[in-house]
C-alpha cells in the first residue's frame, strides 16, 4: 500500500496528516488543496500533456533498465486508469506537447536524438524527425498552435532549439548558440518571443522567433533554472539547484523568490485559482503557491520523484512521479517502488 503525507504550510493554524491508497479523500476545506488519488501510469514515466478536446492525459514512458521499452499512455482523468497505449519502443519518449488544433502529439526521444509526431485520433506514428546532426539531446517540447510550429530544446554546450513545421512534420530550422544546457521554453502571451531557461548560465534567454536570434538574456533569480511557464504577464521558473520558484516580469525583473523543495523541476500555472505548482524531484513533494501573495499554501507528498505537473482547464493538477532508480543486483529480485511511475491528482 502506498502512503502519501500531506503537509500544509506552518502559517496555517492547522495541520493534516492523511494516508492515501488510490481512494478519494474526505473533504477538508474550501481552500485546502489535497492529494485526491494516485495510480500507476506506465514504466519509466517522465512527462504528461493534457488533451484540451477530451481532457485525457497522455503520459510518456521510456521503460526501465530491467524492462526496456517506450510508450505513450492515455489516461482517463477521473479514474486515472490507463485506457489506451501507443507503442514507441524504437524511440522511447520523454518530453511531450500536444497541438490541440491538429490533435498531433510531439515527443522528444532523448535516447535516439529524435522527435516523434503521433496522430492521437488513430494512434499512428506520423513521422520520426531528426535534424541531421550525429549528436543531440532532445528534451522539452513547446507547440505554437497558431502558426503550427513545434519548438524542441536540444541540450548541449552550446544548446540549440529545433523548429519543426507542423504541416509537414519535418525539420524546418535551428536556433543555435543558446549557451550551456538550455531546457525549458514558454511564450509570454504572443508567440513572437520565446523565453528559454539556460541552466548552465543561470539565465533566461529571450529569442525573437522571426529573426531566430537571441534578443537578450537575464538572470533567472536562482541556480540551475530548468523549466518555465507564464500567465501572459509573468514568468515562473523552477531552479533545480536552489530549490526555488522565481517570479519574473517580462523584462526580467525579479518579483519574488519562493522556497519550494530540493530538486524543483516541474512547473505549472493554474489561471482558474491563480496558483503555481512546483514538482520537487528530490523531496518527493509538489508545492502549491498562491499566485497573488506568493504564499506557500501546501507541500503535498505526491510520489517518489515528482517530475512534471500539468493543470487542466478546470483547475485540477496532475503530477507525474518517476520511480526510484538503481541498478538491479545480481541474484536479488528487483525492488518495486509503489510510489513511483504514478500519476497523482491534486484537487
Amino acid at each position: 500500500m502506498s502512503k502519501y503525507n500531506v503537509r500544509f504550510n506552518k502559517s496555517k493554524s492547522w495541520k493534516v496528516l492523511l494516508a492515501v491508497s488510490g481512494l478519494t479523500l474526505p473533504f477538508l476545506s474550501a481552500e485546502a488543496q489535497q492529494v485526491h488519488k494516485s495510480s500507476p501510469a506506465g514504466k519509466g514515466v517522465y512527462e504528461a500533456a493534457i488533451n484540451a478536446k477530451d481532457g485525457h492525459i497522455y503520459v510518456t514512458a521510456a521503460g526501465s533498465r530491467t524492462a526496456p521499452g517506450g510508450a505513450l499512455y492515455k489516461i482517463e482523468p477521473g479514474s486515472l486508469s490507463i485506457v489506451d497505449s501507443i507503442s514507441l519502443k524504437e524511440n522511447p519518449p520523454f518530453g511531450i506537447a500536444i497541438n490541440n488544433k491538429t490533435q498531433v502529439a510531439y515527443t522528444s526521444n532523448t535516447r535516439t536524438n529524435s522527435v516523434s509526431a503521433i496522430d492521437l485520433k488513430s494512434g499512428k506514428l506520423l513521422a520520426t524527425i531528426t535534424h541531421g546532426s550525429e549528436k543531440s539531446h532532445t528534451r522539452e517540447v513547446l507547440v505554437d498552435e497558431d502558426n503550427n510550429l513545434v519548438y524542441v530544446s536540444d541540450v548541449g554546450d552550446p544548446s540549440s532549439i529545433w523548429v519543426i513545421d507542423g504541416k509537414t512534420n519535418t525539420f524546418s530550422h535551428l536556433i543555435p548558440d543558446l549557451g550551456k544546457t538550455a531546457t525549458g521554453m514558454t511564450f509570454l502571451g504572443k508567440h513572437d518571443k520565446l523565453y528559454v531557461t539556460v541552466m548552465g548560465n543561470n539565465t533566461v534567454a529571450v529569442i525573437d522567433t522571426k529573426t531566430r536570434k537571441i534578443e537578450r538574456s537575464f538572470d533567472s533569480g536562482g541556480e540551475a533554472p530548468v523549466n518555465i511557464v507564464s500567465d501572459g504577464k509573468r514568468l515562473f521558473v523552477t531552479n533545480q539547484k536552489s530549490g526555488t520558484v522565481t517570479v519574473l516580469d517580462k523584462e526580467g525583473k525579479l518579483l519574488k523568490s519562493i522556497a519550494a523543495g530540493e530538486g524543483a523541476i516541474g512547473i505549472a500555472y493554474d489561471p482558474v485559482k491563480d496558483r503555481i505548482y512546483s514538482a520537487n524531484r528530490q523531496t518527493g513533494t509538489t508545492t502549491v503557491i498562491d499566485g497573488k501573495t506568493y504564499e506557500v499554501l501546501a507541500d503535498l507528498a505526491t510520489g517518489s520523484h515528482p517530475n512534471h505537473v500539468k493543470v487542466d482547464k478546470s483547475g485540477v493538477a496532475y503530477v507525474i512521479n518517476k520511480a526510484k532508480g538503481g541498478r538491479p543486483v545480481e541474484g536479488q529480485a528487483p525492488t518495486v517502488d509503489t510510489n513511483g511511475d504514478t500519476v497523482t491528482q491534486i484537487n
